[in-house]
């Protein structure tokens, strides 16, 4: 099923796309409000034509559906109404929600392979711990022998497991909820944004990630000629890191004071190298958001040939690692098999 947000970047997609062919828009949310599969989506789309039908601007209609249209698109759906040009708006909209819809399909393809070994090795394992090896255990108990050694290791871990498991399952939500509470709060959620930045190699993917997302974001709103700071604002928002979102927002300040733009991002080294020769070269040049969409692209890629590599690397060896573990139980639950003969 899709996400709300695969559903907006169609519905963005089929609106800009018949605003190209001079449909006219309500005519255009008529249509779609009958033809939206997303059910909840469709009855949004049915009370945005209401409002436009009677007489609402675009995006203050859109605005009263936050749950699936931000702050950007409403801000670039007004913008576009204002200019004439609201299939293009809609357009670079469309575009940059299937940029983030990639991006987010790729790191969940990222993580959800190491997550089905991490299942699939927990399904073995309590599979060996309650109801293969405790039956060796009885028969070898039976006629007073000693089970293989690493089957009794295996017996002991499995016997913890079992006495324990409540405790642990206990411990781990207590931590989960503890965690989810700091990351959650205001100082909590700055200090853990702050430091996954400084990760060996993974805070530079987080850091590739929360600039692609910014600047994307702050060129897309640009190029529709959304006010500069408002832009500035919203796109600190979408960053998705409270770390660097404060330190966009004390840039914010800096240019509002009249500071120049490339000076501002100077006095951040969270914005040092491409990035800030890009936005230095857009502010001379004019023609800021076509260097910033650029940079975007830059870092987009290299985070993607990044992900690559990391998974390229780690899929591997969590393979390697899980099925040596799966074979070390199957050797130790096995082993009783080949001693039972002479047991008897």
């Amino acid at each position: 099923m899709a996400s709300n947000a695969t559903n907006v970047m169609i519905f963005t997609h089929q609106v800009a796309s018949m605003l190209r062919s001079h449909v006219p828009l309500i005519a255009i949310l008529k249509n779609l409000a009958k033809e939206t599969a997303n059910k909840k989506l469709r009855l949004v789309i049915e009370k945005v034509s209401i409002d436009v039908n009677n007489g609402s601007d675009f995006g203050d209609s859109l605005a009263k559906h936050p749950n699936f249209f931000d702050d950007i698109f409403v801000n670039v759906a007004k913008a576009g109404m204002k200019s004439g040009n609201l299939a293009e708006s809609l357009t670079q909209i469309s575009e940059y929600l299937e940029k983030k819809d990639n991006m987010h399909r790729k790191l969940i393809k990222a993580v959800s392979y190491p997550i089905i070994l991490g299942v699939t090795l927990l399904a073995a394992a309590n599979i060996m711990f309650f109801y293969v090896l405790p039956r060796f255990q009885t028969i070898f108990e039976s006629f007073e022998k000693e089970l293989p050694l690493p089957t009794q290791i295996l017996i002991a871990i499995g016997n913890f497991w079992r006495d324990n498991w409540y405790f642990i399952f206990f411990c781990i939500l207590a931590v989960s909820l503890g965690w989810g509470l700091w990351i959650t709060s205001k100082k909590g959620r700055y200090k853990w944004d702050r430091f996954k930045l400084k990760i060996f190699f993974i805070g530079r993917l987080w850091r590739l990630s929360a600039l692609t997302r910014f600047l994307r974001t702050f060129s897309v709103q640009l190029h529709n000629e959304v006010d500069f700071l408002e832009s500035l604002r919203l796109a600190a928002h979408s960053c998705g890191n409270r770390y660097m979102e404060e330190a966009l927002f004390l840039i914010e300040n800096e240019i509002s004071r009249g500071t120049g733009i490339a000076k501002s991002f100077e006095t951040n080294e969270l914005f040092s190298g491409i990035v800030l020769q890009m936005i230095d070269s857009g502010e001379q040049s004019g023609a800021l958001d076509e260097l910033l969409l650029s940079a975007a692209d830059y870092f987009e890629r290299v985070l993607d040939s990044e992900i690559e590599v990391i998974t390229g690397l780690v899929n591997p060896i969590l393979t390697v690692v899980i099925g040596l573990a799966l074979a070390g139980m199957m050797i130790a639950s096995f082993l009783p098999v080949f001693e039972l003969g002479n047991v008897i």
